[in-house]
């Protein structure tokens, strides 16, 4: 499996020849999608000549091209709705919080346990708190955190105990590579 970041909350995703889009910014790279997950909405929409491409951009439980999602709605807020989603893919669960400025509830926090990676707004205001963000990402406790929706990283990463945190193009992982009980702080260039 492959992730680059994009910026703001936009991950790419890329494993046996599929590729998965996260809160994308732009239509540009829609057409080599298969599948693109919106964790706010509305958002960017679908244009007609992007056929073939599949949308999630609420709550409910999805299989496409084997890529299995399970949403939980969050509520809305300045009438647009907030959704976190859990993602099966390559072997590897992707847990995404997307633009959430307070704790889920305790039922969909026990959903979004045993994740191997979350990707976690780590930049504070107007997104989550920061100590709260971190706090909840202790109790999940994936084997790899990966922030976003941040422009500086050092207070979320002070909250682990980390002066900084290598840039990296991209991540590059395998289901074996991943360690249990064992949490690390990756962090990816926009």
């Amino acid at each position: 499996m492959i992730i680059t970041y994009h910026g703001d909350n936009y991950f790419k995703i890329q494993a046996q020849n599929r590729t998965l889009l996260i809160d994308p910014t732009n239509h540009r790279s829609f057409k080599s999608a298969d599948l693109i997950l919106n964790t706010l909405r509305p958002t960017l929409t679908p244009e007609p000549q992007e056929d073939g491409v599949s949308w999630i951009d609420h709550q409910g439980e999805y299989e496409i091209k084997d890529i299995r999602v399970q949403g939980w709605s969050l509520g809305e807020e300045a009438k647009k709705e907030k959704t976190v989603y859990k993602i099966y893919f390559d072997e590897i669960t992707i847990t995404v919080l997307g633009y959430l400025n307070k704790a889920p509830s305790q039922k969909i926090e026990e959903e979004l346990a045993q994740s191997d990676i979350l990707i976690a707004p780590a930049g504070g205001a107007p997104s989550w708190e920061v100590g709260a963000a971190a706090k909840f990402v202790k109790q999940v406790r994936p084997s790899i955190v990966l922030p976003s929706l941040a422009d500086n990283l050092k207070p979320f990463l002070k909250e682990f105990g980390q002066e900084k945190c290598e840039l990296e193009e991209k991540l590059v992982i395998k289901a074996k590579e991943l360690k249990p009980n064992v949490m690390f702080i990756r962090c990816l260039k926009p």
